[in-house]
């Protein structure tokens, strides 16, 4: 039988395996462990009886739906070409193909033990144009390791993942160049279209796109964030220092963002008065400074919270088997987690954070938690759910239904909402292992999976502390000094279950290089290269590494606001047509090798192309430049490509920036 564009298909018996072609070349395999008892073919309509296992092939044109009855159903695909999707990890590659992802559960997670993390999509899609979606719930291994290749563990305060080895790379081909899928009444859907960008497509009109913009002023000056800088150490006066600190620099501001520790316990969705003893005062004071004013929000209520009480009696928080309210761990110790299911306890949730607005003149939120991975397996809602993936979904529904002046850090199946996503907490490195060069993978790979709206985490990272490389210091740190930090919180919060995490080291030994502070250029490269993306946010302050790193991050912040009504414009285009923003340099040149493998540039929309510079010491780079004539930004210099510019000059204050020139 043939299908749309070309396609064809073979079906091999003992085991199970059916190869689909293109002008007779292989172009997808899917194997199985199952021998076929019985198959018949009609048209549109292929049924597999394979013993344990039924499957029962829908053929519409390019479009195939995989639906199998039966428990524990293995597929197999193999990976040729070049691989997208899936969404953020935490060692981010653009190509799949270059990472080992060992098989697991696909669970939304705030840095999962495979390296998954925060927004995520079971969507998978390559050059030759295949898209495959998982509809059901699965467990997935992409590429994935021997058995006999070792995992190495780091050392992180709080947190076990080793960045660099989770998924691992794979620049020796040792990974077995197969997409697995394993899951009980599994529903597949298939694409056969042209190209990469074809297949995205076919997943846009499988997800949806949102059908209206985010708040457009979000899109010009930045967002400033008191957490990278200031963790949990905050107060009124602090936040008013930082917003006067900044209009005394002449950085452009749009919104503060008061992070962690504005409240006294986690949940009361209260000023905590001894740190911040006229909240509506400070705010007001901010918002005649030009300010718009957000608080971060999490969907976590400490047990000895005011609010705990009536959360629990009313049964708006998750349950454990016996009907207890279930102590979650989360990354600031034990905490109830709210039942997003249950409409009531929304409401509850809802009606308490506008009275907050309204008390203090708040304008919005920075949502964040949210994750899958923080719902317990055998913990009790109030509706069953058949994923826990179903939990972020509902959380982050709720918040686009609810709220718009806000963000989010997570999402399941959420590509209609109309808000804004940001990217997980990244550290201050250069690295792909969640540093700067983990950004524009990431980012386009949101875009590749449906999530138009996205921005990068803090400018230089979060500044969390890192265990240096010598072993003496590294003793001393693991041994004596966290133990101490950690016996101090306990006692002084009164909590056992209390978590000692990056923020809780000292600020003399955080705030130094050696142990994960930027240096002036990663924040001055981090500035440029976010200074094309969407939204910028900045916390970590570039004053402080001196005058000049001062004066080429303020640069590039004007610069964001030169091409703010570039933005706008996509960002209204998104609403009709759901193409992203950001787009990889293959959306010119979906056929060249190129551009396919290239994951340090990016596009704004067709029009302008961006070569940061995401390597230390660097000052000159390779730039590919897609088919048509390109104007470099800073001399006016025409080129035609495709080609590559070797070796273009990047001095510290460039950042290479081409917009595409049109003959009139």
């Amino acid at each position: 039988m043939t299908l749309k564009a070309s396609v064809g298909y073979r079906i091999e018996k003992e085991p199970f395996r059916i190869i689909f072609l293109r002008d007779s070349e292989d172009i997808l395999s899917l194997s199985t462990p199952y021998k076929i008892a019985d198959i018949s073919e009609s048209s549109g309509l292929i049924k597999v009886d394979c013993g344990r296992a039924i499957l029962t092939i829908l053929i519409d044109n390019d479009r195939l739906t995989f639906d199998w009855e039966g428990n524990n159903i293995e597929n197999r695909f193999s990976l040729e070409g070049c691989w997208y999707g899936l969404g953020e990890l935490v060692h981010q590659r653009l190509l799949l193909n270059d990472l080992m992802l060992p098989l697991s559960d696909l669970i939304i997670s705030d840095s999962g033990a495979t390296g998954l993390s925060n927004l995520m999509t079971p969507a998978w899609m390559n050059d030759r144009g295949i898209l495959i979606l998982a509809r059901t719930p699965v467990k997935a291994g992409i590429n994935q390791p021997p058995g006999h290749l070792p995992i190495r563990r780091e050392q992180f305060i709080g947190d076990e993942v080793p960045f660099k080895y989770l998924p691992r790379a794979d620049p020796g081909g040792q990974g077995d160049r197969q997409l697995t899928l394993i899951g009980d009444d599994m529903n597949l859907v298939i694409y056969f279209r042209a190209d990469v960008i074809a297949a995205h497509k076919a997943l846009v009109s499988e997800v949806g796109f949102p059908e209206r913009t985010p708040p457009l002023s979000l899109f010009g000056a930045p967002v400033w964030t008191t957490w990278a800088h200031y963790k949990d150490k905050i107060n009124q006066n602090i936040v008013l220092n930082f917003a006067h600190e900044i209009t005394t620099n002449g950085f452009p501001y749009h919104v503060l963002e008061i992070d962690d520790r504005w409240q006294s316990r986690y949940g009361d969705l209260e000023f905590d008065r001894e740190r911040f003893p006229d909240a509506r005062g400070m705010i007001d004071e901010l918002h005649a400074m030009g300010f718009k004013v957000t608080v971060w929000i999490i969907p976590f209520i400490h047990k000895l919270a005011a609010a705990a009480p009536e959360a629990v009696e009313k049964g708006y928080v998750v349950r454990d088997s016996e009907g207890s309210p279930y102590p979650v761990r989360w990354w600031q110790g034990r905490a109830y987690l709210l039942d997003v299911t249950n409409p009531a306890a929304m409401g509850w949730f809802g009606k308490r954070l506008r009275r907050l607005q309204e008390s203090v003149g708040l304008d919005g939120f920075k949502f964040d938690g949210g994750e899958a991975s923080y719902l317990p397996p055998d913990a009790v809602l109030h509706q069953a759910i058949d994923s826990r993936n179903e939990y972020s979904h509902r959380y982050v529904k709720w918040v686009a239904e609810k709220f718009s002046f806000c963000e989010v850090r997570t999402g399941w199946f959420n590509q209609t909402s109309r808000i804004l996503f940001r990217l997980w907490d990244l550290w201050s490195t250069w690295t792909h292992a969640n540093g700067l060069r983990s950004i524009i993978p990431a980012t386009i790979s949101l875009s590749l999976t449906g999530y138009p709206f996205t921005f990068p985490d803090m400018i230089g990272g979060n500044g969390y502390f890192t265990f240096p490389e010598n072993r003496f210091l590294n003793y001393l740190i693991a041994r004596i000094i966290i133990p101490l930090i950690e016996r101090s919180k306990r006692s002084s919060s009164g909590d056992e279950d209390v978590s000692i995490s990056a923020s809780d080291v000292p600020g003399l030994i955080q705030k130094l290089p050696a142990f994960g502070w930027p240096t002036a250029e990663l924040m001055i490269r981090w500035t440029q290269l976010n200074a094309l993306m969407p939204v910028m946010q900045f916390s970590i302050k570039p004053w402080d590494f001196g005058s000049r790193c001062a004066g080429i991050c303020r640069r590039y912040a004007d610069l964001h606001l030169e091409f703010t009504p570039l933005f706008e414009e996509l960002a209204e285009k998104v609403t009709a047509t759901g193409e992203p923003i950001i787009r990889p340099v293959f959306w010119m040149a979906p056929h060249d090798r190129r551009a396919l493998v290239c994951d340090d540039q990016f596009l704004v929309g067709d029009s302008l192309l961006v070569a940061p510079v995401l390597y230390k010491g660097k000052r000159e780079r390779d730039i590919y430049l897609p088919p048509g004539t390109w104007q470099d930004y800073w001399n006016g210099r025409l080129y035609t490509g495709p080609m590559v510019l070797e070796k273009y000059p990047v001095p510290l204050d460039i950042l290479p920036i081409f917009t595409s020139h049109r003959q009139t």
